[in-house]
């Protein structure tokens, strides 16, 4: 371990990150590097959280895993999922240069600037419709639905994102709207404060819909679609996809699809650009 501490602080010297990325379940690991690492954001991946000292640093932030580190070159495509994740969450921006640290049964450091990466540019393509925190409250929402479902029970969730006007035209109501009786100007998606409640509303049956700004509309809508739009959807998708690829194709909205099995994936223009296991 020591030879391989010693490799990270030579190559974070070299290449001078702006934020460390480490998975692993090792906490001695997380406790070295933590001591070491005190100038740039280190954020630590890994299924086990640490109750210890590394919870006080101002610099760490400690993300919780759904699953354990897969064995040998299958970890690659876990840090894959995470570092996605981390772009979709907010944590890493285009601006970053990442050292991405990997110690499971396999050993490895990875360096990413971001603005080089495709999905990076996620931003890009939604900025100009919602406030691109919206759309990370969203996938965050989402993440945690993942996590820990509804009471335990894996479940999923469908946030429409802009353009209201017409999305409500699109869609009617599944249920009596849930949000009636709440001041929905105190329920901004992107406020943190509000997750726990925007969760619930999310998982009823139906959609949430929510404006550029973050401001909740209605909840437990129902999209109508033509089934022509099956056509444009990938075999095996259920309902809450051919309602995003329906919705988001007749309208300027972004839609948010988080499925029970774990992915979790963005429509725009009745297309998918993004598709990540939520970790």
């Amino acid at each position: 371990m020591e030879k391989f501490i010693r490799s990270i602080s030579e190559i974070k010297e070299d290449i001078q990150p702006t934020k460390l990325i480490l998975f692993t379940d090792s906490k001695k690991l997380m406790e070295i590097l933590s001591d070491e690492i005190t100038d740039i954001e280190f954020i630590v991946t890994t299924s086990k959280p640490p109750l210890t000292k590394l919870l006080e640093k101002g610099n760490v932030q400690i993300r919780k895993l759904n699953y354990p580190p897969e064995i040998g070159i299958n970890v690659l495509t876990q840090a894959k999922d995470i570092m996605l994740t981390c772009i979709a969450e907010g944590l890493v921006d285009n601006s970053d240069r990442i050292l991405f640290v990997i110690s499971t049964d396999v050993d490895t450091i990875l360096f990413f600037d971001v603005h080089n990466m495709g999905i990076a540019n996620l931003k890009d393509k939604v900025g100009s419709r919602i406030d691109i925190k919206v759309l990370e409250s969203a996938f965050n929402i989402g993440s945690h639905i993942v996590r820990e479902g509804k009471e335990g029970i894996p479940t999923g969730a469908l946030f429409i994102l802009g353009d209201v006007n017409n999305v409500l035209r699109y869609t009617r109501d599944s249920i009596k709207d849930p949000l009636q009786g709440y001041n929905k100007s105190e329920l901004n998606i992107t406020d943190r404060s509000n997750w726990k409640t925007i969760k619930e509303f999310s998982m009823m049956d139906g959609a949430f819909v929510v404006d550029e700004e973050g401001f909740p509309r209605s909840a437990g809508r129902y999209v109508m679609f033509k089934e022509d739009i099956n056509d444009t959807v990938e075999e095996g998708f259920g309902g809450r996809h051919l309602a995003a690829a329906s919705v988001t194709r007749n309208t300027r909205a972004i839609a948010v699809v988080v499925s029970s099995e774990g992915p979790i994936r963005i429509y725009k223009d009745g297309e998918k650009i993004y598709d990540v296991k939520s970790v």
